[in-house]
């Protein structure tokens, strides 16, 4: 490896490095990453996101969550991530929540049908250890249309393990996103995040928390060598129900290299 190539390899490592450690321990609630169905083969990342909502109301302002992930394209069609979050109610102070490990799997090549689909297992061991585990599954879609991409994730989390009983049923979930692909730098999109609630929920908007936004997706600093990049996503959305609060802003930032 050239000098200069690997001063900047290590520049870059140690940057993004840096921001996770950091990150780890900052509490950044009602919004998710929304994934592609699409896997990267031998990509291994280092990856933080995190949320925050925003409303007069004190029960709703100030709940926060962020998530510290490592993640690793082991086959053409799976990735393997584990992760660990933390928490923080309004008025509250931040707790550790859980560590989770999570596969997903691509069902066919990108193009090969009319929709990309893939499907995401993650199983969550709670923390404190007094609290239930859940498990997460969610059907991954994505369709190309010209230079805009649209992606759907469609779920729900289902509480297990020994304190799991009399919370219900499943929660459901959907997450919705459509970008434009003006350059790698800068992709404008909208998105649509959805806690649909439990069954009984399922017909009450309001009971609901719905939020649609503005979102910004691409890749800061330009090409960097030997396949790196560093991947940013941000949103602000406005909640669209009684349940949600008014804003909550998502951020998502990614060190990526290949192996």
């Amino acid at each position: 490896m050239p000098l200069d190539n690997a001063r900047t390899f290590h520049k870059y490592a140690i940057i993004v490095a840096g921001f996770a450690s950091i990150t780890c321990v900052i509490n950044d609630s009602a919004a998710d990453e929304i994934y592609s169905p699409n896997v990267e083969y031998r990509e291994f990342s280092i990856e933080y996101n995190g949320s925050r909502t925003f409303d007069r109301n004190q029960n709703k302002n100030g709940a926060q969550e962020s998530e510290a992930v490592l993640e690793a394209g082991i086959t053409p069609r799976l990735v393997v991530e584990v992760s660990v979050a933390s928490s923080k109610d309004p008025g509250g102070s931040s707790q550790l929540v859980g560590r989770e490990i999570e596969g997903r799997y691509q069902f066919f090549e990108p193009g090969e049908k009319s929709l990309d689909a893939g499907l995401l297992v993650a199983y969550d061991f709670a923390a404190p250890n007094t609290a239930p585990d859940s498990l997460e599954v969610k059907l991954l879609l994505q369709k190309d249309i010209g230079k805009f991409t649209s992606t759907a994730n469609i779920g729900f989390t289902q509480n297990v393990g020994q304190y799991s009983a009399h919370t219900g049923g499943p929660d459901y979930l959907f997450l919705w996103n459509t970008r434009y692909r003006y350059s790698a730098g800068f992709q404008p999109g909208i998105e649509v995040q959805s806690d649909l609630g439990q069954g009984h929920q399922l017909g009450s908007f309001n009971k609901q928390e719905h939020y649609v936004g503005p979102a910004l997706y691409g890749k800061l600093f330009g090409p960097l060598p030997y396949g790196q990049a560093i991947k940013y996503q941000v949103a602000y959305l406005i909640g669209a129900s009684d349940a949600a609060a008014r804003s909550v802003i998502r951020a998502l930032i990614e060190y990526e290299m290949h192996f």
